[in-house]
């Protein structure tokens, strides 16, 4: 695999944890994710992941207030749902082919504990899939299956 290979739009196909007991869903993206990964060839990145199955709101979450005078434990609990259900950051990329590494630099993320943090993850193409794989905290494989992202029909 080289840089080259990885440049593009990647659509997730799915994400679980490998451990003793086989394959299971992760916690964190819940069981029916969906997203896309975007690798610029200028070396910039970006990944966005969601529930497929997301609480709906009435009012779009720009107009929720930001914790100004009047806002209401249901304006509190919209946007604890909206950020439970969506995962986003964007930085810099680079391959590390030596260790068929791909690392992210986060410049920012929706979680601002991320900014400035470097995560790699253990790369293969599979059969036209990129697999990402890196331990996680509990000692188990996470995997991100991704596929190329082809242009949608209208």
């Amino acid at each position: 695999m080289t840089r080259r290979d990885l440049i593009g739009t990647w659509r997730l196909l799915s994400i679980q944890l490998v451990g003793p007991n086989g394959k299971t869903v992760d916690p964190f993206f819940g069981p029916d994710p969906t997203g896309l990964l975007i690798y610029d060839p200028s070396g910039w990145m970006s990944v966005q992941i969601v529930e497929r199955q997301r609480p709906t709101t009435d009012a779009p979450v720009s107009f929720v207030s930001r914790g100004t005078p009047g806002e209401t434990s249901q304006d509190a609990q919209v946007k604890a749902s909206v950020l439970d259900t969506y995962y986003a950051y964007f930085g810099t990329w680079h391959y590390e082919a030596a260790t068929s590494s791909v690392v992210h630099d986060v410049k920012s993320s929706l979680i601002p504990g991320e900014s400035g943090k470097s995560y790699s993850q253990t790369a293969s193409l599979v059969g036209g899939h990129l697999v990402f794989s890196r331990r996680a905290v509990d000692g188990a494989i996470q995997e991100k299956v991704w596929e190329r992202a082809t242009f949608p029909e209208r």
